[in-house]
This record gives C-alpha cells, structure tokens and sequence, in this order.
C-alpha cells in the first residue's frame, strides 16, 4: 500500500512539474520574448522611417536650394514696376515649368502684401513667422489656395528692391517659393508596411498642419493631445516620447488608439519647422518577425505539452505495471499460503 502512494505522490509531482514548466514558458513569452519582439519591431521601424526622414530631409534641402537660385535671378533681373515683376514671375514660371511642380513663385514686400504672378493677393496671413525679421522663413499654409495645403519657403533679400505701383512705391523684403505639400506623398508612403501608414506634418508645439493619408487616424487638431491619451505599452508613455524627441530630435513608441495597437515616430525636421508625425498599426511591423516568433512558440509549447503527457502517460503505465506486478504477487503468496494451510 505504501508504495502506491508513493507511486501516486510520484506521478502527481511529475504532472504538476510538467504543468509549471508549460506555464513558466507561457509567462517568458509574454514577458521575456515578447519584450524581445518589441524592441526588435522598434529597430525595424527606426531603420525604415530612418531612410523616409534622410529623403524628406533631402527634398526640402532641395527646396532651399531653388530658392537661393530664384533669389539671385531675380536680384540679377532689372525690374521698374510692379507690372514688370508679374511679367517677371509668369516668364520664370513658364520657363522653369513650375506649374506643373505645383511651384508658385512668392514675393512678400515690407508692409506684408504679398504677390504672385497673378498680381497683388492681399495681406500675408503667415506675417508672425516674418515679424522677427528672420534670414529665411518656412511653414505650411491652407490660405493661399482654396484646394490644398502649401509649403511655403521665403528667403530675405540682402537688399529689398523698390518698385512703382501706380503712384505709390513697394519694397520687395522675401522672395521664394510656395508648393503643394500633395507634391511630397511619394516620400510619406512607405512600401515596407504596404502604404498602411499615415504622416502627419505639425507644428513644433503638435497642431495638424498636413495628412498624408485621406483616413483620418489621430482625430483633433493638435497630435500631441491624441497621442498623450493613448494607452501606453512596455511601460513607456508619451512624456518618455516627448523627452527623448526634445533631446535627440526623434523618438519611438507604440500605444492603443481605439482598441487598435499603433507604432509611431515623431521627428524634428532639420530643414524645414515642421514636426513629423509617422503612424503604422502593429499589425504591419515586422510581421515575418512576429510570424517566425509566433511558429517558434508554438512549436515549443507543442513539443512541451507532448513530453509532458507522454512523460505522465509512461509513470502512468509503469505505475500500472508496478500494481499488476504486486497484485500478482500478493495473490501467489495468498494461493502458497492457501496450500500450506491445506
């Protein structure tokens, strides 16, 4: 009798043994690995939006660049009247094909009128961004169109030109171009994650200025409002976000927006005020990574749940065989001990 409970107590520790050793690996992978995994995922990320961010970086270097050119003709250029300076801005337009970039040429005079080669436009609604009397000047704007955003680069002339408006006298203080932010869609898509991302162009303090994608995911005007009310994962929350892009210029994170879990990044451009703000469901970085840890796991906890039922499956029988063997006993000691007595 002894000895069957000492098989039993036997069997029972094996199964409990085998039970903590599937629930330890259930508690690593959800710990452990899945940290893994999301550090891995962030890196992936990083890499990608890396190379998306040195391109945009590039386009509006670019930009800079015409700018800096279209300044030195215009200074070069011998203009009178106001009516020679549209003449002006049609001849270059044409000629450098810029309608077809989407590319108006601007020119801001000291009083904050502003002209294209359409004529006179009216007051600058930007002049803040002018008031400090700056070298060069950048933002994104609605109000000069009525059908899309435009990202507007202006450079201050070393020596404002003087013009004669009729009877009254303009001095032409910036000079540069305005385009359409549409114009930079090709570099906000990514085909990493199948164009499933979204970039938001803001403000340095997160208000909306641009979307690249026609979905609107983050709902508000200012982003960094949106992203403070998310659920946050691995311990990380937005003001770690907001910290790190203060002191590197970029940052990384992941959050819960409505149930739906998000990566992001936010950078600081070096070339233009503007904040970008890259969002991508979770779903969509580095799936073959998920995938590879997700059949790892399963197959680890496949070959663990089999050796434990067959480790039990074979106590079990040798307990079985242990029992038979000792009934077998007991009854030819009973059947000798019968045929004594007899």
């Amino acid at each position: 009798m002894w000895k069957d409970k000492k098989y039993r107590r036997i069997l029972l520790a094996c199964i409990f043994a085998s039970l903590a050793a599937v629930a330890g690996f259930f508690v690593l992978s959800r710990t452990y690995i899945k940290n893994l995994v999301y550090k891995e995922r962030l890196n992936q990320m990083e890499e990608i939006t890396h190379q998306m961010f040195r391109n945009l970086e590039d386009v509006i270097g670019n930009r800079w660049a015409d700018v800096n050119v279209q300044c030195n003709y215009l200074i070069g250029t011998d203009l009178q009247t106001d009516t020679d300076l549209y003449a002006y801005l049609q001849r270059v337009s044409t000629l450098s094909n810029l309608e077809e970039k989407q590319i108006t040429l601007l020119v801001v005079d000291s009083a904050g009128r502003y002209y294209t080669q359409q004529g006179s436009r009216g007051l600058l609604r930007e002049m803040h961004y002018l008031e400090d009397d700056p070298e060069w000047v950048n933002y994104v704007t609605n109000s000069l169109t009525e059908s899309d955003s435009r990202m507007v680069f202006l450079k201050r002339l070393d020596t404002p030109i003087t013009l004669q408006a009729g009877t009254a006298q303009i001095s032409l203080r910036y000079y540069g171009i305005a385009q359409s932010m549409e114009q930079l869609n090709t570099y906000f898509r990514c085909d990493a994650y199948d164009d499933h991302n979204s970039v938001y162009v803001l403000e340095n303090n997160g208000l909306k200025l641009f979307n690249s994608n026609n979905t609107e995911l983050l709902k508000g005007q200012n982003v960094y409002t949106v992203l403070s009310q998310m659920s946050y994962l691995h311990g990380s929350s937005f003001q770690q976000a907001k910290a790190e892009l203060q002191e590197n210029g970029v940052c990384y994170s992941n959050a819960i927006l409505d149930g739906t879990e998000y990566f992001y990044s936010l950078k600081q451009m070096e070339n233009a005020a503007w904040t970008l703000a890259f969002l991508v469901p979770a779903d969509d970085v580095a799936t073959n990574t998920q995938k590879l840890v997700d059949l790892v796991t399963a197959i680890i906890i496949g070959f663990a749940t089999v050796f434990s039922l067959s480790t039990i499956l074979i106590l079990w029988r040798l307990q079985r065989d242990m029992q038979r063997d000792a009934l077998q006993a007991e009854q030819e000691t009973n059947l000798r001990l019968e045929s004594y007595n007899q």
